[in-house]
């Protein structure tokens, strides 16, 4: 016969046990998001540093632009 106190003994060990597994499959799981959220991240401000760059491009060109106008008017 089994008794009551070994089947409560290896109930809680079982639970200990089981824990830190949890405890690692929950980190993982928190890790593999915040990868995916920094490359998200990470792809926005590419695409925002790219639009930056035509735009301060375009305003170079711009101000030469202006600059020859000036050039001609003196």
């Amino acid at each position: 016969m089994t008794n009551m106190g070994d089947m409560f003994f290896t109930a809680i060990m079982f639970g200990i046990l089981l824990i830190p597994i949890i405890l690692i499959i929950f980190a993982l799981v928190a890790y593999k998001k915040n990868m995916k959220r920094a490359e998200e991240k990470l792809k926005i401000e590419k695409q925002q540093t790219f639009t930056l760059q035509n735009q301060v491009t375009e305003l170079t060109t711009r101000v030469e632009k202006l600059e020859n106008v000036l050039r001609e008017v003196d």
